[in-house]
Parts: structure tokens; sequence; C-alpha cells
């Protein structure tokens, strides 16, 4: 008898059913295709000027050439075949499932207010076309949204939330995200799923966190540095000396942003330093700011909903300064509740003082000892769902809105030419 030849489409078909009997998903197979040849994780951020700069970043799993390439959109929305293109940096990030490479790129002399058609190629596989906005020149009005704590087990809430917002929000310049992004920081699988589940906003919208203290966890629940952290968002690198990308300052339209790193117990034995570094550096920063605003992001609440803690040390160093140089809002995280303070100055209510701003929870950790501080206007333990907040900048007034994940009203107030208006 003579055997027939099988094709090499005989022989995927068959493979296929093979998978399939033994309960391979379809999905999964050709997620696995999609990722061995296409870029991933594509994050915008800024490391420069807001206006004329966009930094892009993504990952390969093999140490491939990478590129973007880019045009002004115009009536179409498909890229021209004249579009520009630049080489990508890569740098190879060792994990806990092995190297990845992390490819970055920053977009130079682009027009203010300009919207944007853009790819990025690992080797020779192309990402989908995606856009995104510089500022405006006239950026006095505009509207950023905040994300507290988004550490959870998985992160479909996370992604519930972020989607939610943006939907209500679709005009949001930017996203912040106050820290522990993950629950371990070092295990590249739960910055995979954060990644994941930010697909088609984090690549649209520049997102500018900071680092909370998961992110210097590892899997053995020891103390690092927050590297995976650090390697997978490109951010400004005029922070202090040795905390490039940890701490860090940009602006937007009127409003100077300082981002801060509070982790001096899980850094101690790399930075024993880390506070008193940050202090000189903030010195120098806020006393250079031409801005109207000036709003301050760090993980650690300077004024806790945690009666069994207190953090005295970075309060006595940073508050001194906020005050002295008219800080507007402190934005934390932490202890995942949603609180707002009266006005503060040295650590009293005061009408020309700073609102420290608790922020909730984007994600599915929730905590039951909590509890109002004595300094608190509003306090709220968001345990049902989790929140987010917008922020609305004009000229004269810093607005903030927070919403649980459902689009239920928690609380609204201003800031008006650093007066508070409560609602």
């Amino acid at each position: 008898m003579r055997l027939r030849r099988i094709g090499p489409f005989f022989c995927v078909v068959a493979a296929l059913v093979i998978l399939i009997s033994v309960g391979f998903s379809p999905t999964l197979l050709a997620e696995s295709i999609e990722n061995a040849s296409t870029p991933k994780h594509i994050t915008l951020t800024w490391t420069g000027d807001t206006q004329t700069t966009q930094t892009i970043t993504w990952q390969t799993d093999e140490p491939v050439t990478g590129q973007v390439r880019f045009a002004k959109k115009g009536e179409s929305e498909m890229l021209p075949d004249g579009a520009t293109r630049i080489s990508s940096h890569m740098q190879p990030v060792t994990t806990n499932q092995g190297i990845r490479y992390i490819h970055s790129a920053t977009l130079t002399g682009l027009k203010s207010g300009g919207h944007y058609i853009y790819q990025v190629s690992g080797g020779s596989a192309w990402s989908e076309q995606k856009t995104f906005t510089t500022a405006r020149i006239d950026s006095k009005e505009f509207t950023f949204l905040v994300f507290g704590d988004s550490q959870s087990i998985n992160y479909d809430t996370w992604r519930s939330t972020l989607q939610y917002a943006h939907q209500a929000h679709p005009r949001a310049a930017f996203i912040t995200n106050v820290g522990d992004l993950v629950d371990v920081g070092q295990d590249y699988a739960q910055w995979h799923s954060w990644f994941t589940a930010g697909k088609g906003i984090i690549d649209s919208i520049p997102v500018m966190p900071i680092p909370g203290n998961h992110e210097s966890y590892t899997v053995e629940r020891k103390f690092s540095m927050p590297t995976l952290f650090t390697s997978q968002f490109s951010l400004p690198l005029n922070g202090p000396e040795g905390m490039q990308e940890q701490a860090y300052s940009f602006d937007y339209g009127d409003v100077h942003f300082v981002m801060l790193d509070s982790q001096a117990g899980e850094q101690k034995q790399f930075l024993p330093d880390l506070l008193a570094r940050q202090k000189v550096w903030l010195e120098k920063d806020l006393a250079q700011t031409t801005k109207r605003f000036t709003i301050v992001f760090i993980h650690r609440p300077l004024y806790d909903n945690k009666t069994f803690r207190d953090n005295i040390a970075i309060r006595e160093i940073l508050t001194p300064l906020f005050d002295a140089h008219q800080v507007d809002v402190v934005f934390t995280g932490h202890d995942h509740v949603y609180a707002r303070t009266y006005p503060v100055r040295d650590s009293e209510v005061s009408p020309d003082g700073t609102i420290y701003v608790a922020t909730g929870r984007s994600g599915s950790k929730s905590y039951s000892t909590v509890t109002a501080n004595p300094l608190n206007e509003f306090f709220y333990n968001p345990q049902d769902e989790p929140n987010y907040l917008i922020v609305a900048v004009t000229a004269d007034s810093i607005s903030v809105k927070a919403f649980k994940q459902s689009g239920t009203l928690i609380d609204a107030w201003a800031v008006n030419k650093r007066q508070q208006i409560a609602n």
C-alpha cells in the first residue's frame, strides 16, 4: 500500500484538534502566537515637555530591533506611507519569569495640541495603530484621573475601574496612580496583568505613576529596589541622585506636579537617606517652579487613617516644605480609604494650608481597620466597591470629584485661589 503524504496544512489542523481535545484554549493559543511576535505592554508617559514630546515604552520577548512610526493625524485614520520613523532604545530586564526586553522611544519636535497616530514594532511585527494628543500651549483648563492602590489578587477590578473612569471622562489628559500598582512588585506575572488590564487606555493617555511599598516586595516577601517599576515606566530623570524615576516632577498647563517615593523602610538597606535626598531635591524643585498651582503625589499618607501607624518621619521632613512653598494638594494612597483633610498648615487646620487627600482604592484590596483622622473633613471607606478621582484644573481653581466605580458621587470640593470650597 502506498502511503499518502500529509501536507503542512493538515499537520497544523491536526495539532489544533489535539490541543483543543486536551483542553487547551484556542484563545490562549492565539494569544501566545501574538505575544511571540507582537509588541506588548505599550504605555505612554512623559520624560520631557508635555507640549512637544511623547515617550512610548513597550516590551518584546526577544532582543529584536524596535521602531516607532508616527504622523500627525489628518483626515485619514491610517498612517501615511511617509510616516516618520525613529528607533527605540532596548534594555534587557531580568524578571522571575525570564528576561524581557523593554523598548523606549521619545518623539520630539511635536506640535503643541497635536493629534498623532503611531505604531511600534518588535522586529518585523507592528502593533495596531494607536493615537495620542500633546498638551496645548495654553492648557489652562484640563482634567486628569487619579487612581488609588490598584494591587489585587487578579486585575479584573483594576481593569473595570480604569475602563469605567475613562468612559465617564474620555477627555482626561493623563492618568496618575499613587503607588502599589501591584501586590508583589518583583512578580512579573502581576505586572503583565496590570498592563494587560490597561490596554486600549494607557497606550493613548500618558500614565505618570509613583512607587508604593509593594513595588519593593519580592515573591519571597523580601525587600528590594522597585526595579520592575522603574524599568517598565519611562519617567522624567530630573529626580534626586540615585532615585531617578522613583521621584520626579513635571509640568502640565499651569500646574507643577511633584512625584515622591515614601518607601524609606523598604529601601533602607539600599537608600538609607531616601527621605533626606528627596528633601534636598524637593526644596530646589519647589523653589524653581513658577506655576500657579502645585500638586504632590506620595504613597504613604502624612496624616494616617490607621490608628496603629503614623508616618512621623515623612511628615516632619516634608510638611515644612509643603507649607513654605504653599503646596495646594497632596494626594496619597496606602490606607485604601478616601479621606480629605481640612486645609492644614503645621499639622493644624489653617485657611491657607494644604489639603491632604487619601485617594481610596482602584483594585480589589480594602481594609476594615481604618478610621477618620481628627484632621479629616471628609472620610469614606470604599469597602463596597473601588473608586477613582477626576481632577479639573482651570486658570483659578482645582476641582476634585471622587466617584465609586459605578459612577456614584462620593465627594466634591475645590481649591479656588488657595481657598477651599466644599460642596
